[in-house]
């Protein structure tokens, strides 16, 4: 059965409308999760930013699992770990594309982690990683990039610049600002992986 969690960490500049997901805070993206009407399942974090008063509060209404502050993992990182451990089938990271780049380096690292769990969202990208087997992607995004992560082969269909079994290294760089020509892309990745980055900015 799938079991999709969709984590809300504090940057998010929206809380989207999903059906069929737990909305889980990280940190203080429960009070966003809340602020939107959605009902939020639970919030972890080490709850840095809130006051003593706010986070009492938040764990009369929901459950919460508070981390020490110094720690190694970042709130997102031991927030995927406890989707895992809670048997989540997919994990969208919402707002983990920030503009601290640290960030979101941070989040596609943990996105490579969990290459068949995790994708980054927000209202304007995604970020996923296609491993071997086919893939069937929506138009839902005016430009679509592809990064090697290893020696890979790659079919395209439905691109503007299509492909055909064509062996990339990790060293290609052309495959970046693609975009659909039909409803669907059918990508086959025959063997690697690739970080796939999915835009609606201009």
């Amino acid at each position: 059965e799938m079991k999709t969690a969709l984590l809300i960490t504090p940057k998010s500049q929206i809380v989207p409308a999903m059906e069929n997901v737990d909305y889980i805070g990280v940190d203080a993206g429960a009070l966003l999760i809340e602020e939107a009407g959605y009902p939020c399942l639970l919030a972890i974090g080490d709850f840095d930013s809130m006051d003593a008063d706010a986070l009492q509060a938040l764990k009369e209404r929901m459950e919460v699992i508070q981390h020490p502050v110094k720690k190694n993992e970042t709130d997102s990182e031991l927030a995927i770990r406890l989707c895992k451990e809670r048997g989540y089938t997919s994990i969208i990271l919402w707002g983990g594309l920030s503009n601290r780049l640290d960030h979101t380096l941070l989040n596609i690292q943990l996105l490579k982690h969990n290459p068949d769990l995790v994708v980054l969202q927000d209202e304007k990208q995604k970020v996923s990683i296609l491993q071997k087997g086919e893939h069937i992607l929506k138009n839902a995004y005016r430009h679509i990039s592809f990064f090697p992560l290893e020696e890979s082969i790659l079919t395209l269909e439905g691109l503007l610049y299509p492909l055909d079994h064509r062996l990339i290294e990790v060293s290609d760089l052309y495959l970046t600002s693609n975009s659909f020509v039909e409803k669907e892309a059918h990508v086959l990745v025959e063997k690697g992986s690739l970080l796939c980055v999915e835009s609606n900015y201009q």
